[in-house]
């Protein structure tokens, strides 16, 4: 990600506090955390390391952080949860955190390091909501995207896109109302979904 290795040499107290959650955070990472935070600070240009599907498509991966509201009341699993989503770069609504899945880590690995860069957040990473195929907004290309779930058990106050983007802990009708992304709003109605199994009771 642009500007990420740089952001994290100007603030070198950023990876110590970093290296200091790994005491503190009980969730199961698929990689060391020092190796995350590594992955994280890493100068990480260009794309020889981007992986493509055998038709030549981008593939990206991302999460889709949540939590469970304290307030009681709720009338449905949408209005039990929220999500948090970030700010669009070029200021046009809001989106969750995605992007390249490289070569030298794990769909998991990624999904988890890219949701760090852009929101600022850590947790525990459940199973993949499902695979999409989406055509970029800026480019003539297209792209396959694969998204997680991320239960959120730390937010940072510090992270490497936070001068860029802004979060925001929503009601899942507002992100799906302000996403412009069809294939994340077909992965936020997956995640809605999959709550709604879940608390149904067994007969």
């Amino acid at each position: 990600m642009g500007g990420i290795s740089g952001f994290l040499m100007k603030f070198p107290p950023l990876l110590q506090f970093l290296l200091s959650l790994l005491e503190r955070i009980t969730v199961k990472l698929p990689m060391p955390f020092e190796k995350l935070v590594h992955r994280v600070s890493y100068p990480r240009t260009g794309r020889h390391l981007q992986r493509y599907n055998n038709r030549g498509f981008r593939l990206v991966v991302g999460c889709i952080p949540y939590r469970y509201k304290t307030a009681e009341g709720a009338n449905s699993m949408e209005e039990a949860i929220e999500v948090l989503v970030i700010s669009a770069q070029n200021g046009k609504g809001v989106l969750f955190p995605k992007g390249g899945w490289e070569e030298d880590e794990s769909m998991e690995e990624a999904a988890i390091r890219e949701t760090l860069e852009e929101a600022g957040v850590l947790g525990q990473i459940e199973c993949k909501l499902g695979k999409w195929c989406y055509k970029s907004k800026r480019q003539s290309i297209f792209h396959e995207g694969h998204m997680f779930p991320l239960l959120v058990k730390q937010e940072l106050d510090q992270w490497p896109e936070k001068n860029i983007r802004k979060r925001e802990w929503v009601r899942v009708s507002k992100a799906r109302e302000e996403c412009p992304h069809l294939w994340m709003k077909e992965a936020l109605e997956e995640l809605v979904c999959r709550h709604q199994m879940q608390a149904r009771p067994r007969e």
